[in-house]
């Protein structure tokens, strides 16, 4: 057994104590962030679901395929709509105003719309142009590879390309607790 007087078996001691501390802050931290996602979960009605998301190729305007995966890098907030859908029309609003304020380099919003064609969507873009990249759903459906059924709906991919949320149904996306979860992701305001 050491001599706890000796100068080397005391600095030992420390770094032990220091080290032991510094473990039990940590798990208490993990413990505190852990407690605060789940509220914040619960708040905006996140499923989570910490899968691989669907490799699949989108369809802009042009018809030539981008993949999913193109936005690796950056968290990817995925919305399903459609320009018939009211409750999706309802939603945008909020949702252009979230993308507004998260810095791009951090998150890309991807709207794939469920309209049988372009006409439909060129004239909802043409009276409320969407910020962000829009595609358009056809056959093969992407939202059956989401397992999509109702609209909207909205995905949220990690920068390694991980399904972590699913969102049913609309809500006000400048919601406080909204931008907190996306926080917890790295996603930092503009």
């Amino acid at each position: 057994m050491p001599d706890l007087r000796s100068r080397p078996a005391q600095l030992l001691l420390l770094v032990v104590l220091i080290a032991a501390l510094g473990a039990v802050w940590a798990g208490r931290s993990r413990q505190a962030e852990h407690a605060e996602r789940l509220r914040l979960e619960a708040a905006v009605g996140a499923v989570p679901l910490y899968l691989p998301a669907p490799r699949v190729d989108l369809l802009p305007r042009d018809g030539r395929p981008v993949p999913l995966e193109s936005y690796r890098g950056r968290v990817v907030f995925v919305n399903f709509w459609a320009t018939w859908c009211g409750p999706c029309r309802a939603e945008m609003p909020s949702l252009i105003a979230l993308q507004g304020q998260l810095d791009p380099a951090d998150i890309a919003f991807v709207s794939v719309a469920e309209d049988d064609s372009w006409p439909p969507l060129d004239s909802y873009l043409q009276r409320s142009p969407l910020p962000f990249d829009v595609y358009r759903d056809q056959p093969p459906r992407i939202e059956n590879r989401f397992e999509t059924t109702s609209y909207p709906t909205s995905f949220l991919i990690d920068r390694e390309g991980q399904a972590i949320y699913r969102f049913n149904g609309a809500r006000d996306w400048n919601a406080p607790e909204v931008k907190a979860l996306l926080a917890l992701e790295g996603v930092r305001a503009r």
